[in-house]
Order: structure tokens, then C-alpha cells, then sequence
């Protein structure tokens, strides 16, 4: 079982003026240009779409959109400044009452959620099922070598993300790498892993996906590129339903948020769920299994975050507990810098683990945490 939250608008006479239609069709005039552009992605009727906006104008007192003349097409429509605010804030609003109607739901029925996940007859086969990739490929050059072998509070930096993942929420987890020592730890500790020597981030998102999805991929690869171990590659048939994809070198990435977005998911398997700090997105991201395509076809050297940014209307974001969560380690300064913070926080345990940065604002500057984007090998 799993919960649904359905969000939207009504007038003073009770009737709907506002809600995911209406807040889709706005974002596909604001890329598109064009209203009747809008609502044929939309599938929607041209006097429909007309219908709503006049609707939604009526109701709030000011125009949503404003026409745009000259240019190749000879003009077509833009939102309003009051049309871009108003649909901030409806998703901020919508937003907050999923997640708030989840927590209420994981809360209440946490017995029964655990048990359909990890119960003695295995999944329930009406739950969709999750799986994790894990990003290790990248080279490290800023960092000046293989970062996460790097020690960080008494081990490699890679077993943070391990913990981290290690929950029965995924029914697979798999690391793609460049470093066979990555490859022998992670077999060492049980998890499957595919090693190879393919040069862009577009490759280990795509190697990833063939080895969950049950095709080997050393069909696909060079001769010098080979499965680490097979973990179970090929074994299960059956496709996941969704798939995180997770950098590997955010010490400070919890387990609890991890399955926050895993459950987000699982709760509502239609959206793709991402990692943000005060507005900023970072990573994990996880997509539904119909972006598996895409995600194996991505133009040379993307990452996922190039598909989010390519279905704005369908990302949902996750708050993270503490910016913090959303920092990577690009060099050995800031490695020790987060080791210091992690020994600090170890040290007086009774004080929060992920504390705000220094001014109160949850952010180093007013550009928010550095953080990765997505489209990193490892990130």
C-alpha cells in the first residue's frame, strides 16, 4: 500500500481553477513560446487550454500570460512576472504537502510499510521495486588521484555512500567504476560491480543500466572492459521500476535521506525525485523506468542531470536535512575540511550532526553549498 497526494486550487464557489494541468500547460508556454504549443505536448485541446487560463485569470485577478510579437514565428505568448511567482509558489506549496502527507504516512503505518518492503515472502509484487547505481568513475584530477579510495574518518571515502545506500528499500545496487581497487572493496563487501575503461559519464550511466536491466555489458564494450562481479547480473530478469543514481563522494549524505527520496518513489512511481538544499538541486537523482531509454542514449559525456533538466515539470524535489548533505570533495582541502566537521560532529554528539553554515543562512554564500550537479562521473 502506499499513499497519493493530489494537490490543487479552488475558486470561492468550491470549483477547481488550479492544479497540475494548468501548471504544466504554464511551463510549456514559458519554454515553447506558445500556448497551442503547450497544449499539443500536452495533448490537451487548444479552447481547453484557452478555458483554463481564463479560469485561472478569472479567479486570481491578474494575466497569466501576455503575447510577444515579431520573431520567427511572428510572435506568441510569455507568462506574466505574477504567473512565473504564482506557479513557484504553487509547486513550493505542492511540494510541501507531498512530502509532509509522506512523513505523516511513513509515521503512522511505518509496521505495515516495512513489512511489504522486507516481509518473509519477499516485495509485494503490487510495490514497485528500486534499485541504486552508484557513479565511480570519475578520474579525480582536481583531487590529484582516485578520490575515493582516499581515507576519510578511518576509511576509503567510497564506504560513506555504501552505508548510506545499504537498505533493503533497493532491490539491487550496483557501482560502476574505472578502479579495479573500487571493484575489489565493493566485491569484498558484497555489492556487484561493473569495471571498465569507456571515457565519459554518459558511459557509466549507460553500463549501469545494462547490467541491471539483465543484458551483460561486455557485449557492449571493449574487450578490455570487464564485469567486476556478476552480483546477480542477469539473474533477475524483471526490470526495476525506478533506479537512483548516487555520487559517490558526498561524505555527508545520510542514509535517511536516501530513503526519504527512495519512499518519496515508492509512494508515487511516476516522477523523477531529486536531491535539493534551499532551492539548488544536487544529487541523488532517481528516475521511473520510462526514462531507461534516454538515460542509456544520453549525448556523449551527459549525466542524468541532463534529462531532469530536459522534464522540469515532472521533477519533484527532496529538501535535504543539512546542505551539507549536497557538498562533494573536488580536492584534498575540502576532503579534511569535511573530515574536521565529521571528527567535530563526532566528538559532541548530543549537538546536531548536520549543522548550518556559520551565518544561519544554510549556505557558504547566497549561490548555496557547492555541490555537484548531476553530470559528473562520480557525481
Amino acid at each position: 500500500m502506499y499513499p497519493t497526494t493530489r494537490v490543487f486550487l479552488k475558486d470561492d464557489n468550491g470549483d477547481k481553477f488550479f492544479g497540475e494541468g494548468p501548471c504544466r500547460l504554464l511551463e510549456g508556454i514559458e519554454r515553447t513560446g506558445s500556448l497551442r504549443a503547450s497544449a499539443q505536448e500536452m495533448e490537451m485541446a487548444y479552447t481547453k487550454a484557452i478555458r483554463l487560463l481564463k479560469h485561472a485569470e478569472e479567479t486570481l485577478g491578474f494575466p497569466l500570460t501576455e503575447r510577444t510579437i515579431g520573431g520567427k514565428g511572428g510572435g506568441g505568448s510569455r507568462l506574466t512576472d505574477q504567473a512565473r511567482e504564482f506557479v513557484r509558489k504553487y509547486k513550493t506549496y505542492r511540494d510541501a504537502c507531498y512530502q509532509a502527507n509522506l512523513e505523516i504516512y511513513q509515521t503512522i503505518f511505518q509496521d505495515e510499510t516495512a513489512a511489504a518492503q522486507c516481509g518473509p515472502s519477499g516485495p509485494d509484487p503490487r510495490t514497485p521495486r528500486l534499485a541504486c547505481i552508484l557513479m565511480a568513475s570519475g578520474l579525480g584530477q582536481r583531487f590529484g588521484g582516485n578520490k575515493l579510495m582516499a581515507p576519510f574518518c578511518g576509511e576509503p571515502l567510497i564506504c560513506r555512500i555504501l552505508a548510506a545506500t545499504d537498505s533493503p528499500l533497493f532491490c539491487r545496487r550496483i557501482v560502476v567504476t574505472r578502479h579495479p581497487e573500487i571493484a575489489g572493496l565493493c566485491e569484498k563487501k558484497g555489492v556487484q560491480t561493473v569495471l571498465h575503461s569507456l571515457p565519459y559519464r554518459s558511459d557509466t550511466v549507460r553500463l549501469g543500466l545494462e547490467a541491471l536491466c539483465g543484458e551483460d555489458p561486455a557485449e557492449t564494450r571493449p574487450p578490455d572492459s570487464r564485469t567486476a562481479s556478476d552480483g546477480g547480473t542477469g539473474s533477475d530478469s524483471a526490470s526495476p521500476d525506478g533506479c537512483m543514481f548516487c555520487a559517490c563522494d558526498q561524505p555527508f549524505l545520510s542514509r535517511e535521506t536516501v530513503e526519504t527520496m527512495a519512499r518519496a518513489f515508492l509512494a508515487e512511481p511516476a516522477y523523477i525525485y531529486r536531491l535539493a538544499s534551499g532551492g539548488t538541486p544536487g544529487n541523488p537523482i532517481l528516475f521511473p523506468k520510462e526514462y531507461f531509454h534516454a538515460l542509456r542514449n544520453l549525448p556523449q559525456d551527459k549525466g542524468g542531470a541532463w534529462i531532469a533538466r530536459a522534464f522540469p515539470d515532472q521533477v519533484r524535489y527532496i529538501e535535504a536535512a543539512s546542505p551539507r548533505e549536497l557538498e562533494d570533495t573536488d580536492t584534498p582541502e575540502n576532503l579534511r575540511r569535511l573530515e574536521t566537521i565529521a571528527a567535530e560532529n563526532r566528538d559532541h554528539p548530543a549537538e546536531s550532526k548536520m549543522q548550518p553554515y556559520a551565518d544561519g543562512s544554510g549556505s557558504e554564500n547566497a549561490a548555496g553549498p557547492k555541490h555537484t550537479n548531476g553530470s559528473k562521473q562520480n557525481g
